[in-house]
């Protein structure tokens, strides 16, 4: 086969995958009104290990929280954990004007902050970075975080800084038709690179030398309409390396849709699409303070609500 019948049958298949994603996407669409939503993590004071990490899991469950697929529940409340540790609160879906959720959502987050510290000696901060942790224990030990982390230590130089040293805030905003995407992802690119959303310095040098194949933003073109957008990507997803086999997606021989989904999971750009929710996220803004948070949180939702 020529190269240039290879590539014609690479972009056959990019199409055609871009195609399923947009129609798996809207058959998951959200209803109107629009709903929007975050995840708040927060980076432990200090080096965690193992048995840190019994103490944050048996002190959930003695407070009612339920452990399943690495989510702890409770009602609408849920908390998961990153590789270093990192605490991550996980919103409930919310309305543009329901200020009350939103204030109950963080008063939620702060109370969980203040009681893990009196119950279990570890303090939650929220910063976007803390140097040292390289070679820090990998907290989470599943199949896809020790492939993960297999890979950073082999590839650039920051990958594993990012999965132990670091803490974002990711702002989400409901899919309800084929115009939200469009609309939604040019303005989510323009926050990626904004004062109010977008990442420090020190973590946009951390993230740029994590794994270029599947980190930072992709060249898209947003003009041509959601197809366009999900063709570029499905494009970046295929020239990136899928964590088992250790070749790019588009070299796997028998690949199919569902594996690419899961693929798709471990694509860490500055803006994803999260199939599952039917959801556009924002990745970039750093974790901070809790009190500094609000005005982050009015910014964004004012600007996809003027749409």
């Amino acid at each position: 086969m020529s190269p240039g019948t290879a590539c014609e049958k690479t972009d056959c298949i990019s199409a055609a995958y871009a195609e399923k994603l947009l129609d798996t996407i809207l058959a998951r669409r959200n209803s109107l009104p629009r709903t929007y939503g975050f995840e708040y993590e927060f980076l432990p004071d200090r080096i965690l290990n193992h048995d840190d990490m019994s103490r944050l899991y048996d002190f959930l469950l003695s407070v009612g929280y339920r452990l399943d697929n690495g989510i702890h529940s409770k009602w609408n409340r849920r908390i998961v954990f990153e590789p270093g540790g990192q605490i991550e609160y996980l919103s409930p879906p919310l309305k543009a004007s329901d200020n009350r959720g939103f204030n109950e959502t963080l008063d939620w987050v702060r109370s969980m902050n203040s009681i893990i510290e009196i119950e279990t000696g570890i303090r939650y901060i929220g910063t976007d970075y803390i140097p040292g942790r390289y070679a820090a224990p990998l907290l989470l030990t599943s199949e896809r975080y020790s492939l993960m982390h297999d890979r950073f230590m082999k590839v650039d130089s920051r990958g594993p800084d990012m999965m132990k040293g670091t803490a974002a805030i990711h702002l989400h905003a409901a899919i309800t038709s084929k115009e939200d995407l469009e609309v939604l992802y040019p303005l989510f690119c323009k926050m990626a690179s904004s004062a109010e959303h977008g990442m420090s310095g020190t973590r946009r040098e951390i993230w740029n030398r994590t794994d270029s194949c599947r980190c930072c933003l992709p060249d898209l073109n947003i003009e041509n309409g959601a197809l366009s957008i999900l063709e570029d990507i499905v494009k970046f997803a295929f020239e990136a390396i899928e964590l088992k086999s250790g070749k790019r997606f588009r070299s796997i021989e028998g690949r199919n849709f569902t594996e690419f989904l899961d693929h798709l999971t471990t694509i860490f750009t500055d803006i994803r699409v999260n199939v599952k929710f039917a959801t556009l996220e924002l990745r970039t803004p750093d974790s901070r303070p809790l009190e500094e948070f609000p005005s982050i949180w009015k910014k964004f939702v004012e600007e996809c609500e003027s749409l």
